[in-house]
């Protein structure tokens, strides 16, 4: 149970990534001026599918894509990290990347899926500059064997710290 908490909460860890997709994506299209380039009225991209590779992979789908000042809207967003350690995927409705702040916000019906773990939240931001993860609304964690709910998820990626106020856990064992 601790081994998996351990792996779900590095596996989360890792979401922070998917935020800096987009920070490079901002960076990338403010470094190429592409979006000038594009004569779109509102710059907006449909049906895109962007990719960033390294030594991990990460993308990014989506039906839409809208810049809108300091502002990057993408409807529905898939984002999809595989590296070392393992894979994630990140869903929702809607995310906003604000551009100056370096903050993303998933949000409506947010969905994190690794091998083992899960979790369903409402919102969620993603603070590029800070390294952290947080919410103020329930959050559901779960997998085969336990579910934990809470509310005020703050997760700080440099001190892998994950902290949930009002928490409720069920551990179901192997047999679930």
């Amino acid at each position: 149970m601790l081994e998996k908490i351990k792996r779900f909460f590095f596996i989360f860890l890792t979401t922070l990534t998917v935020s800096f997709l987009f920070k490079e994506i901002s960076d990338y299209l403010d470094k190429q001026k592409i979006l000038e380039k594009i004569k779109y009225s509102n710059n907006t991209l449909e049906n895109f599918y962007l990719v960033s590779k390294a030594n991990q992979t990460y993308t990014l789908i989506g039906s839409k894509m809208v810049l809108k000042g300091d502002e990057i809207f993408v409807e529905n967003p898939q984002g999809h990290y595989e590296g070392e350690k393992g894979s994630f995927d990140l869903t929702s409705k809607e995310s906003v990347y604000h551009t100056k702040e370096k903050v993303a916000k998933f949000y409506k019906d947010v969905i994190f899926t690794s091998k083992d773990i899960n979790m369903k939240t409402e919102y969620i931001f993603i603070d590029t500059q800070k390294n952290i993860v947080y919410n103020d609304t329930d959050t559901l964690i779960y997998s085969k064997e336990m579910t934990t709910k809470g509310k005020n998820l703050l997760l700080d990626i440099e001190r892998e710290f994950l902290k949930l106020d009002k928490v409720f856990s069920e551990y179901r064992g192997k047999n679930g």
